[in-house]
């Protein structure tokens, strides 16, 4: 039987540790408005986003519910194909797919263009790996919040996807729904994404992404329906902190103060 303190627990204290390490950098005070304080804020922002939801924002969450729980009644089929078809499975691109979605990839990546930043004085690099390692923070946070809430048995374990044991705590054997390598991987290349003025660049820093995502259906970690609801949950809590952001950077130089930033970028009109 395994701990509860897994490796995503592990991964939230290592990310937690980085950005306390950048935030209170001295450096990053005097150059970069970013801080350990600027974590706390937008983490609050976050907390209350469900006070100022409108219908809007309660249709799409009922919409990703209502699409989740609908690719649930195909995931039994998907994992049969997949089990049935494993000639690529130890292939490269399933492999980086993998790697792309692995919490320490997204350190590395933190870790790496904050210290170029502060070595250079590039601000712009200095942004970029605080908003990485920030967008990963909260979405790891979510995705923990949903795997011990929901309790799905990972389809390696039990072949029924309607198997789940809500706030179970014995081990990671349910703790499929939702896919963290896949939210992570969402919210990594989101990141990227906003950083990049390119379209065609825009487009292809999701091919890792998406990778992710059927390598952890292939390899047989999870279902269809948690990758897509991992995928959500990575793109949507990284677009909402690269937004705040702007919307914060905006609000300084016009000296006016914008609208809230929703946690949705989709919305469905009413």
């Amino acid at each position: 039987m395994r701990s509860i303190i897994n490796t995503e627990l592990n991964y939230l204290k290592k990310i937690i540790i980085l950005l306390i390490a950048i935030g209170f950098s001295q450096e990053f005070h005097a150059q970069f408005k970013y801080n350990f304080e600027t974590l706390q804020g937008d983490f609050g922002d976050m907390v209350d986003q469900p006070i100022n939801w409108d219908k809007n924002d309660w249709l799409t969450i009922g919409s990703i519910g209502l699409l989740t729980y609908g690719t649930m009644h195909y995931d039994s089929y998907v994992r049969e194909f997949s089990l049935n078809n494993q000639v690529y499975k130890n292939t490269l691109p399933v492999e980086f797919g993998r790697i792309w979605g692995e919490p320490l990839t997204t350190l590395g990546i933190t870790g790496t263009f904050y210290l170029h930043g502060l070595a250079t004085d590039n601000i712009a690099n200095k942004k970029l790996g605080f908003e990485v390692g920030e967008a990963a923070l909260y979405t790891s946070i979510v995705t923990m919040v949903f795997k011990y809430a929901f309790g799905r048995e990972r389809p390696r374990e039990n072949a029924d996807p309607f198997s789940f044991h809500p706030f179970s705590f014995r081990d990671d054997f349910f703790l499929s729904l939702s896919s963290g390598h896949t939210a992570l991987a969402f919210s990594l290349s989101t990141v990227l994404a906003e950083h990049i003025d390119n379209d065609y660049l825009k487009v292809l820093a999701f091919v890792p992404a998406f990778m992710t995502a059927f390598s952890r259906v292939y390899q047989n970690h999870h279902w269809v329906s948690d990758v897509l609801l991992g995928g959500i949950v990575g793109y949507s809590v990284a677009e909402f902190v690269t937004r705040l952001h702007k919307s914060n950077s905006s609000s300084q130089s016009n000296l006016n103060q914008d609208k809230p930033v929703s946690l949705f970028f989709i919305k469905i009109p009413l």
